[in-house]
């Protein structure tokens, strides 16, 4: 065997040792020769977000031929208070916070959940040798356990559902060309620096909430995504993403002359997979970084809305979307401030589904409901073990409706007597705090982050009611982060 052969051996079973056992016995262990001082590996840097995968893969892997195989993602417990009763997991379910006229208003709740545990796999493929026009290969698998639940779930087992949350392959060309498929974040949401369809890459926010800030604009979905990155000053993504027609829970006020056809045609919440989507979103972003300190992203989706109605027999159809800029500042390299702004008809399902897509009049015709959101925050790192961050964010729905058709009562969303369910803007004040209790080289570390929000939504009609739905939300979350 080779001197080189040896110690590339060597290496190999200091490393599992090191995995294994936290230590190498001592006749195992092969020390550094005299002239180079043992390297000790660094762990990733301070991560107070929900996501933890980057592009550029971190931590120790296991060797599987020529992959790089890497388990990732953290175990935690979080603490939950809400002034409302809101209900749900850690999730909160900002467009419906209860009014204080009614029993959910006036009582509280608290709850300790595991839910947001995660769980990655990470695989990754090198071509830095030059034998193929690949640079490198990666696949990601991300669960939760923020499933569905059984209605007996809390009473003794707890037992949550498991869930999907990205699962996506991606492959590196030279040149800077990128080719992924997927479950993954729509190319809509904000990017932090490049356009990466790997999850630490999209600028979210620091809130433990699994459903993030209002206003941000996100979802996770099944993607075709084609980058071109010529250089780290431009990125252009264009993307084909999995469409969802929506109008909410009993949000919007349908025809009676084909409200079941309707019904059927959209998602209302139970329709599971059925809603017979005309064709694929289209979404297209660019990103520009022209110093280190400034970042501008600006995307666009093209929707397309569709139904047919037995009672006039035809189809009917109508083009929707919208736009979102997101900018990012650094006056000091430990501070970063951050806008965010989307506006357009029939954006609700990329504002975290709090607004309708569309209305539709007592001629069957398609309304898309123009709606907007918007988002300002600062991360502030006090120290190398400490971020403090505050976010003021919300939508906006503008109204939308029809006479419908015996002329005197209405159709829509936002109309005079609407349901105060029907909201006008929702706004949310955030602060976190995220402190790394400790962190060792390649064993993780420990972190506790706290969020307190001041939450309240308006309706367009609130009738006798209250004005506004208010809350205040708190959350608690300490979780072993793995390497």
């Amino acid at each position: 065997m080779s001197r080189q052969h040896a110690s590339r051996v060597g290496a190999v079973v200091l490393v599992a040792g090191l995995l294994l056992y936290g230590e190498v016995p001592a006749a195992h262990a092969q020390p550094a020769p005299a002239s180079t001082p043992a390297q000790t590996p660094q762990a990733p840097p301070l991560n107070p977000t929900q996501e933890v995968a980057g592009e550029t893969a971190t931590g120790p892997s296991i060797a599987f031929g020529p992959l790089a195989i890497r388990l990732g993602g953290y175990l935690g417990v979080t603490g939950i208070y809400r002034s409302t009763n809101s209900g749900g997991g850690v999730g909160t379910s900002f467009a419906s916070t209860p009014y204080q006229d009614t029993i959910e208003g006036e009582v509280s709740e608290a709850r300790l959940s595991a839910q947001t545990s995660r769980l990655s796999l990470r695989v990754d493929a090198d071509f830095s040798d030059g034998s193929t026009r690949l640079s490198r290969l990666g696949g990601y698998f991300e669960m939760d356990f923020a499933g569905s639940t059984p209605g007996t779930v809390a009473v003794t087992s707890s037992s949550v559902g498991f869930r999907l949350r990205q699962a996506f392959a991606e492959a590196q060309y030279k040149g800077g060309f990128f080719i992924a498929a997927g479950q993954a974040f729509s190319l809509m949401t904000p990017a932090k620096d490049q356009l990466s369809i790997w999850p630490s890459e999209f600028e979210m926010g620091t809130a433990i909430d699994t459903n993030y800030l209002a206003g941000v604009v996100w979802t996770r979905s099944p993607q075709l995504r084609f980058t071109y990155r010529p250089s780290s000053k431009f990125n252009w993504a264009v993307a084909v993403e999995n469409p969802e027609q929506q109008l909410g829970r009993a949000l919007v006020t349908l025809p009676s002359c084909c409200s079941s056809d309707l019904e059927a045609q959209y998602n209302t919440g139970n329709d599971e997979l059925s809603v017979p989507n005309l064709m694929p979103d289209f979404v297209s972003r660019v990103a520009f970084n022209p110093v280190k300190a400034f970042h501008l992203d600006v995307g666009g989706v093209l929707r397309v809305f569709r139904h047919h109605l037995t009672a006039f027999d035809k189809d009917f159809r109508s083009a929707g979307g919208g736009i979102s800029i997101n900018s990012r500042f650094n006056p000091a390299s430990s501070t970063k401030l951050m806008l965010q702004w989307a506006q357009g008809p029939g954006l609700g399902r990329y504002l975290g589904g709090m607004v309708p897509d569309v209305t539709i009049r007592a001629n069957g015709e398609i309304d898309p409901i123009d709606a907007g959101s918007w988002m300002t925050g600062i991360e502030q790192r006090v120290s190398k073990s400490l971020t403090l961050s505050g976010y003021y964010s919300g939508v906006r729905a503008e109204e939308s409706f029809s006479l419908a058709e015996d002329r005197e009562s209405y159709v829509g969303y936002g109309y005079p007597g609407s349901s105060n369910s029907n909201n006008r803007k929702l706004q949310e004040v955030t602060g976190v705090f995220a402190w790394e209790a400790w962190k060792l080289a390649d064993r993780g570390s420990m972190q506790l982050n706290v969020q307190t929000s001041w939450l309240t939504r308006e309706p367009w009609s609130r009738g006798d009611g209250p004005r506004s739905a208010d809350a205040v939300l708190f959350f608690a979350q300490i979780r072993y982060n793995l390497p």
